[in-house]
């Protein structure tokens, strides 16, 4: 496995910065936060090099607002300054892991995307179906409550497999603890429990870096399925997964083995 080290200052630069910048206000640049970050772009770049630099570097609070996209969600938005900074490691990120991923995972990746999912789903139900003159069978799932379930302490510890730098670390572990989905149960309980004895869990619905943590943290399911179960037909996007057989007993069968990892 290749280990990857000294990462941090690329990250950083005000040369990375200032490219992250370009990419995140591409398609924003009507929206009023957007605009005030902008009046005072270098001086704002540059504060946020600062404090990278010196290692007092805090990730900003979030806004919450619902939308239907069709279903009820909240999403949560970091602050401009954040999410320039999200960009940057988004860039990083990606080149490490993207070449682990496997090929049917369709979700937030360059050259894939739902609709080419949905093809290949078409392409494997015409071929195990032998043109619709089979019985083909789907198991169709997908993990309850995602985003809120992700647990911090595993997805770091996949983070840490691959990068051995402990500034890169340091500056990951502020952005994944930036949000928790259990922080108000954790509160409650804590009177009789330590806070930190229960586990933070949860990355939010609107910072780009949680697309690649959700493949990072699936890719771990995805190679349990093809190379531990060695499922021929299985394709995902995020946390919804289709399994593709023409025996309905074999994906019955799977159902423990998947619920158990």
């Amino acid at each position: 496995m290749k280990i990857y080290k000294n990462l941090y200052w690329l990250i950083i630069s005000p040369k990375a910065l200032f490219k992250a910048w370009k990419i995140f206000q591409s398609d924003k640049r009507n929206k009023p936060d957007v605009i005030a970050f902008e009046l005072d772009l270098e001086k704002n770049i540059f504060n946020l090099y600062r404090d990278l630099k010196n290692g007092t570097y805090k990730h900003g609070p979030y806004k919450g607002f619902w939308i239907y996209d069709p279903k009820l969600r909240k999403i949560h938005k970091a602050t401009v300054r954040d999410r320039v900074l999200h960009h940057a490691l988004f860039i990083v990120l990606n080149n490490i892991f993207e070449p682990t991923f496997i090929t049917d995972s369709y979700s937030c990746r360059i050259g894939k995307g739902t609709h080419k999912g949905v093809q290949k789903v078409a392409d494997i139900v015409r071929k195990v179906s032998q043109n619709n003159t089979h019985p083909c069978y789907v198991l169709k799932c997908d993990i309850r409550k995602f985003f809120d379930s992700v647990d911090h302490e595993i997805l770091l510890s996949v983070l840490c497999r691959k990068i051995k730098d402990d500034d890169l670390i340091r500056l990951l572990k502020e952005i994944v603890e930036s949000y928790s989905s259990n922080v108000t149960a954790r509160k409650r309980e804590s009177k009789t429990l330590s806070l930190f004895d229960i586990p933070a869990k949860g990355i939010p619905i609107g910072n780009l870096t949680s697309q690649i943590f959700a493949n990072i943290y699936m890719n771990e399911f995805d190679q349990f399925v093809k190379h531990k179960l060695k499922v021929k037909y299985y394709v995902r996007y995020t946390d919804d997964f289709l399994i593709i057989s023409d025996n309905y007993d074999y994906l019955s069968s799977l159902l423990p083995k998947l619920q158990l990892f």
